[in-house]
Order: C-alpha cells, then sequence, then structure tokens
C-alpha cells in the first residue's frame, strides 16, 4: 500500500474513509446509518525519466530508483535499474562436430614412432646430466701453506764413552795363564809425558786362574780392584781394559780408557793406532799390548812351578 508523501494518508483507501460522516442537511439529530460511500477517483501518475517506473504525480522521489523529480537529479548509487521485460533469450548451444576418425597407424609406422620419442628422451636426459655436470662448482684450491720452516738443528749431546760390551762372566781356566808387566823404554820414548820412567827390570807376573781380568789401577771411592795392577804408570786409568778368554784364546777391549789401548807385534814398528773402545781385538801368542806411559804387557801359558805359585 502506497502513502501520500504530504498527508500520509494511504492512497488505495476510499476517500472520506476514517472520518465521521457529516450530519445530514436540514433534519436534527444523527444519521445513524453509514452513508453510500462516493467512488474515488483515478490518482493521477507521473513515468521516471530516469528508469520508466510509475509513480504518484505529488511524489518527491521516484519509489523505484530515488529520482528526484524536484531538482531532477538523478540517484548517486549507480545505474538505472532494467525494467522487468522479456527475460534474455537462451543462448543456443553451438553443435560440436565429433572429429574425424584418424586412420589406423601399421605397426612399423607405431614402432618407429615409439622409437623416436625415446631417442628425445634419452638426449633430454644426457643433456639435464650435462647441465648438471657444468652447474655443480668447482673446488676451489687449497691454499698454499708456503715453505715449510726449516728445522732448527738440534745441539749435538756430548759425547760420552761407549759402553764396554757385555763379557761372560769369569770362570776357571782349563790351563794356566800368566800376564808379564813390563816396563818399555822405548815405548816411554815415544810417548809426550813428564812422568819418570822407572828403571826396567825383571818383570811382574800375575797368575790368572779365571777367564777374565781388568787391567788398571786400583781405587777404594771407585771400587776398582784390578786383577792386573799397573799402579805404577799414572798414564793408566782406573779401569783400562779388560782381558777374557774361552780357555784356548785370548781377546783385549779397551773400556774407554783416557790415553788408549794398543796391540803390536814382536819384531815389528810399535803400534800408533788405538783400539776402538767397546771392539775385542784377539791376542795372539806373538802380540803385545801397550797401556800408560811405559807399561807392556805379555800372555803366555804359566809354568808348573808358576802354577805352584814358586815361579
Amino acid at each position: 500500500m502506497d502513502y501520500c508523501d504530504v498527508c500520509g494518508t494511504p492512497m488505495d483507501a476510499p476517500a472520506g474513509a476514517g472520518m465521521p460522516s457529516a450530519p445530514a442537511p436540514g433534519g436534527g439529530g444523527f444519521d445513524l446509518g453509514p452513508s453510500a460511500p462516493a467512488p474515488a477517483p483515478a490518482p493521477a501518475t507521473i513515468t521516471c525519466p530516469h528508469c520508466g517506473a510509475t509513480n504518484v504525480e505529488e511524489a518527491l522521489f521516484c519509489e523505484a530508483c530515488g529520482y528526484d523529480f524536484t531538482t531532477g537529479t538523478p540517484p548517486m548509487d549507480g545505474p538505472a535499474p532494467e525494467v522487468e521485460g522479456p527475460g534474455p533469450e537462451s543462448p543456443v548451444q553451438e553443435e560440436v562436430e565429433p572429429p574425424e576418425d584418424e586412420p589406423e597407424q601399421s605397426g612399423e609406422e607405431q614402432e618407429r614412432e615409439v622409437e623416436e620419442v625415446e631417442g628425445e628422451e634419452v638426449e633430454g636426459e644426457e643433456v639435464e646430466g650435462e647441465e648438471v655436470e657444468a652447474a655443480a662448482p668447482e673446488p676451489e684450491p687449497e691454499a698454499d701453506p708456503g715453505p715449510e720452516p726449516e728445522p732448527t738443528p738440534a745441539e749435538p749431546a756430548p759425547r760420552a764413552h761407549r759402553a764396554p760390551r757385555h763379557t761372560p762372566p769369569s770362570r776357571e781356566l782349563a790351563d794356566a795363564w800368566v800376564v808379564e808387566i813390563w816396563v818399555d823404554p822405548d815405548w816411554y820414548a815415544v810417548q809426550q809425558t813428564d812422568e819418570t820412567c822407572p828403571s826396567a827390570g825383571v818383570p811382574d807376573v800375575v797368575l790368572l786362574t779365571r777367564s777374565s781380568a781388568l787391567v788398571g789401577r786400583p781405587s777404594s771411592s771407585l771400587a776398582a780392584r784390578p786383577e792386573i795392577d799397573a799402579g805404577g804408570d799414572s798414564a793408566v786409568s782406573r779401569r783400562h781394559a779388560q782381558l777374557s778368554s774361552d780357555g784356548q784364546r785370548w781377546w783385549i777391549e779397551d773400556l774407554g780408557s783416557s790415553n788408549g789401548t794398543f796391540v803390536g807385534t814382536v819384531g815389528e814398528p810399535l803400534p800408533t793406532t788405538p783400539l776402538t773402545p767397546g771392539q775385542r781385538v784377539e791376542i795372539d801368542r806373538d802380540d803385545r799390548i801397550f797401556v800408560g806411559a811405559w807399561t807392556r804387557l805379555a800372555l803366555r801359558h804359566a809354568t808348573e812351578a808358576e802354577k805352584q805359585g814358586r815361579g
């Protein structure tokens, strides 16, 4: 139902509805019966120039689009609504023609196409592999550490006397031997010493009853008690040399003495080269041992009197 924009009266109600009827003229009292309503005239209308909708002539705005009939201002919301009319025609679906059947290929042609496709796939894999190898970063070269520092030569250790070689324990000899201790003026003559050489005389004889004998000078502080005592010669060391035997042969070994141990042969020039400390040298029958400033040693079998202690 529409209402008047000015007074608010419903437009579809008959005129005079809702209002009391006027008293009949010239009559007294009230008319209790309802008067017959007069037919209401049709309201005047106006067409909206914006949307084409029909509105009451006295309307200020279009009821459909809000067009202002007074100022002629179109609505600000958007374009005019379309007036209902016949619906749009449904689109006509175009008939799609079915694809033409392709001619069937022979078995040889199908095999050829499969081989071509496989060849292309293999080539693609090879190309991808080459790209991967090319994309792999090259290892960076190791930095040159530079020349290695030269090792500092170690200071040479002080030279020590070579330790004497181990000799088997002394044991009793099957045959008795003796060592003769001589004063040799010829040996003294070639030694550069200020010691006074004693007069040559008969030798001291030392009986050897065991297979090992120490040559040297006695010393209580060093616990040196040599079997062959050359204490009169100050150029002989406390532990000068070692004699050892297997019962039949004898060897001499220098124990790192200060003035060395020399071995010479009877009838030949005096020796000039000392023995190497720790090296054993076999003594022959005609060999002689030279130690200190004038001492000469000679090895031989003991006589019967010497064996009995009467030599």
